[in-house]
């Protein structure tokens, strides 16, 4: 009986073995695979993060561009009022005269 139990625990210590040593197989397997995914979502990121500063700057170009753009029709637009209130004074002041009429009717408190 004594042998029988040792070969029964023999068996045991063997199978437990195979089993430590299946675990620790799949337990490196998956450090692998957490690895990988790992530096997949790094490479990502950085790359995320690299369009998005590359479309950053060339927003601000075309903002930059657009506003030089603005602001020479803003002028040219100003230049023209200015020759038109110098040309005529007397309509200038009718219209002006209405629009505050008009903004002290609609905005009156009573």
């Amino acid at each position: 009986m004594a042998t029988s139990a040792k070969r029964a625990l023999k068996s045991v210590e063997e199978a437990s073995d195979s089993v430590t040593d299946a675990l620790t197989d799949q337990i490196a397997a998956l450090r692998r695979d957490i690895a990988a995914i790992s530096e997949a979502v790094a490479e990502y990121g950085g790359q995320s993060l690299s369009d998005l500063q590359h479309n950053a700057v060339a927003l601000a170009k075309e903002v930059r561009q657009g506003s030089a753009l603005v602001a020479r029709q803003v002028n040219r637009q100003a230049g023209v009022a200015g020759k038109a209130i110098q040309e005529n004074p007397v309509p200038t002041l009718v219209v002006l005269g209405t629009i505050a009429l008009l903004s002290a009717l609609i905005f009156r408190r009573d």
